[in-house]
């Protein structure tokens, strides 16, 4: 059970811990005194009838119109249903509630000026495992209100809850098997269920945490094509780092370094293709790359992102919703894992010419009746050539909408589609490297560098060596499986 006693305390840990570590999550009183507070500032902001925009007038080009009493009444319970305009695919269900918690962590601050009622509705639907459909492509609007509508319209018993990965249920049913009522949202909380950029926060945190577990498997893959290929070890000295005046390289090198421990045989008289050179440069790149994306994921975990946001008894329109740091860092993250990809292929493809490695050509015992590995590297090309396409940013290029009035957008779920699409062929480009290596360290009959002597033992006892020809797909789809389980 993890005790919140306010926003800050809603860390990216903490939505992981409760996401996908699955821990529950309990309001300290202090929290809700915050937001009890912020509420009832809510009435005295609107008082004299002043317009304030998704309050009291409709959204978007309907901005300018002002909305009677009557209406008002029903406006912020209407403002969830008809925005949800999306469907299948949807976010796995521990993307989905992280959606949710980010959107409390951001409630909890008071800017937002919901009730305590609707926070403590919120976190009782994080506990019992309530977890709305909400989709994960097809989002061309300024903010969320495609998404967040999907997410929220299920308080109020309208849409669909996941019932596992795939199935889905309808939230009406799935409120009455609780014993829950459905949610009457309060005078400003349906648009602020609406609002901010708790998505792109959440998926942001997801594609982070397969992105870090990509980056250390890159890199062990990389030692051992180096420790395969018996390639010269200078271009990983520590001296290196200091050419390049950069200490993340130097981190870099020392884990470089512990990996290639005790590599033994006879190196290369020359030097080893450039791919294999530039392991230290390239990978510095994506960890910083990453050191980037992660600083961008905090700052929009600690943002307001609520237009109109409640500051001081008054409300503040801005574009807070715009949530372009995570989204443009997922791009940054996408292309540098596209990069050391594009290195992983070339090395693989100098792993089976005799002329680098001085082992057999194809690294089969018999080239020309046998073709070894050399197909493999052709299944990698073909993942390459994809992951080229998906380099290009999902961020860039925006539209008018809503008549013009909503003209700029993120796109961070497509940046989010995009890159989970590129993690998973990167995937399969490290699992074909990893086979290579493991071929050659057969045909060189041992000698595998102590440091990446517990990745040898995984790989040598889930793939036997290649001695006769035979259909490697399983054999590349084992290694996927073991990296996607994050045992390599």
């Amino acid at each position: 059970m993890i005790t919140v006693s306010g926003r800050g305390d809603i860390t990216v840990e903490v939505v992981e811990r409760v996401s996908w570590g699955r821990e529950r999550v309990r309001l300290a009183p202090r929290a809700l005194d915050v937001v009890e507070r912020a509420h009832g500032e809510v009435a005295r902001a609107l008082a004299g009838g002043r317009r304030t925009y998704g309050l009291n007038t409709g959204m978007g080009y309907l901005a300018g119109k002002d909305l009677h009493p009557r209406e008002q009444r029903a406006h912020q319970r209407n403002l969830l249903i008809g925005r949800a305009v999306g469907g299948p695919p949807y976010l796995p269900p521990a993307e989905a509630k992280a959606v949710l918690l980010i959107r409390l962590a951001e409630f909890l601050s008071g800017h937002a000026g919901v009730s305590a009622a609707l926070c403590r509705f919120l976190v009782a639907r994080l506990n019992d495992d309530f977890v709305p459909a909400i989709p994960r492509a097809g989002i061309g609007c300024a903010g969320e209100v495609i998404p967040l509508a999907h997410a929220f319209q299920t308080f109020v018993g309208v849409g669909r809850v996941l019932v596992d990965d795939h199935a889905t249920a309808a939230a009406d049913g799935a409120l009455c098997d609780r014993g829950v009522p459905p949610y009457e949202p309060a005078v400003k909380e349906g648009i602020a269920l609406l609002a901010g950029a708790p998505g792109a926060v959440a998926v942001a945190v997801a594609r982070r945490r397969e992105a870090h577990v990509l980056s250390r498997q890159l890199l062990v893959s990389a030692a051992a094509a180096i420790d395969a290929l018996r390639a010269p070890l200078d271009a990983y000295r520590p001296v290196v780092a200091e050419l390049a005046a950069d200490p993340l390289m130097a981190e870099v090198l020392t884990t470089l370094a512990g990996l290639l421990a005790g590599s033994v045989g006879p190196r290369q008289e020359s030097q080893a293709p450039v791919s294999f050179r530039v392991v230290p440069q390239v990978h510095t790149h994506l960890c910083r790359t990453l050191a980037r994306f992660d600083e961008d994921i905090r700052r929009g975990l600690a943002a307001v992102g609520d237009s109109p946001a409640l500051v001081e008894g008054a409300f503040v329109t801005n574009g807070g919703f715009h949530a372009l740091g995570p989204a443009a860092g997922m791009d940054s993250v996408a292309i540098a894992l596209v990069h050391a990809a594009e290195l992983a292929g070339q090395r693989l493809h100098r792993l089976l010419d005799r002329r680098f490695t001085g082992l057999s050509d194809q690294l089969t015992p018999a080239p020309g009746p046998r073709c070894g590995l050399v197909v493999v590297q052709k299944r990698a090309v073909g993942a390459l050539s994809e992951l080229r396409r998906l380099a290009a940013p999902a961020t860039v290029g925006l539209a008018d909408t809503s008549l013009g009035q909503e003209d700029a957008m993120t796109f961070a779920f497509e940046a989010s589609e995009k890159l989970r699409r590129v993690s998973a062929l990167v995937r399969d480009v490290v699992a074909c490297e990893l086979l290579a290596a493991r071929q050659a360290w057969a045909l060189r009959d041992g000698g595998v560098a102590a440091g990446l002597d517990p990745v040898a033992d995984r790989l040598c006892a889930l793939i036997p060596p290649v001695v006769e020809d035979r259909p490697l797909g399983e054999d590349i789809e084992r290694l996927v499986e073991l990296l996607a389980r994050n045992e390599v």
